[in-house]
């Protein structure tokens, strides 16, 4: 009986690594799938054009990103600009939809979530392996009909999930599950149209659900530059 249950703990030791190990293979095909590991590395900047659309209006959107670091974004619709930046643990935004004419200083805990935009649309969980963070293989199930490997990794505000393809391992979809200023916000992201860019495969079609937005956002992005120039000034907040 001793044997028998020894000879059971050895296995279920040996499946709980062997998950493990299949997790760390996924996300490393993943990385392969965007380009590989040297590229992804070497990603030090990225300015976006985009067209979005949201309830009905037509949205352009430009973001500048120093990777690991800043992150600018600037939206114009009806006439005005929405602007939201993130400059290492500090933050800020304009927003006069709601009446904001002069820059507010971003909540600790909404600067915090949004340190992930300093990372390149669609890159997250790369640099999630990169940066050595912590996830687990949760199974593979299926997200808008495709085979898909759910990874999930679990952060203090709450878990996102990371779903990859089975078959040609790049990022389908994200599902996210935290909470932001006492309130539980959900969201997803869907990831399509991936177009070769300086070496990298990237995403260029983004569909946004959830998150206290005012419908589903359909982000495609027009123009994408990898490495080039930042003006460190574009992340200083007004006086």
């Amino acid at each position: 009986m001793k044997k028998q249950l020894y000879t059971l703990i050895v296995l279920l030791g040996t499946s709980a690594l062997s998950f493990a190990q299949t997790a760390d293979e996924i996300v490393a095909k993943h990385i392969t799938a965007l380009g590989g590991a040297d590229k992804v590395a070497g990603v030090k900047t990225a300015q976006y054009e985009q067209t979005m659309s949201v309830a009905g209006m037509d949205l352009v959107g430009k973001t500048s990103v120093v990777v690991g670091k800043s992150a600018r974004s600037d939206i114009s619709v009806m006439g005005q600009t929405i602007t939201q930046v993130v400059d290492g643990d500090k933050g800020w935004a304009i927003n006069p939809m709601q009446g904001g004419t002069t820059a507010q200083d971003l909540p600790e805990d909404v600067v915090k979530l949004q340190k992930a935009t300093t990372e390149p649309t669609g890159m997250q969980l790369a640099y999630a392996k990169l940066n050595k963070q912590p996830y687990e293989l949760v199974g593979k199930e299926k997200l808008d009909g495709k085979d898909v490997y759910n990874i999930k990794i679990t952060k203090p505000e709450g878990t996102y999930s990371y779903y990859v393809d089975a078959n040609n391992y790049q990022l389908v979809g994200t599902k996210s599950d935290i909470t932001v200023q006492g309130q539980k916000v959900n969201g997803s992201a869907m990831f399509a149209d991936y177009k070769n860019t300086d070496g990298l495969i990237l995403p260029y079609t983004l569909t946004l659900t959830g998150g206290g937005m005012p419908g589903t956002v359909t982000a495609k992005v027009t123009k994408l530059l990898i490495n080039a120039p930042v003006d460190p000034s574009v992340f200083a907040k007004p006086k």
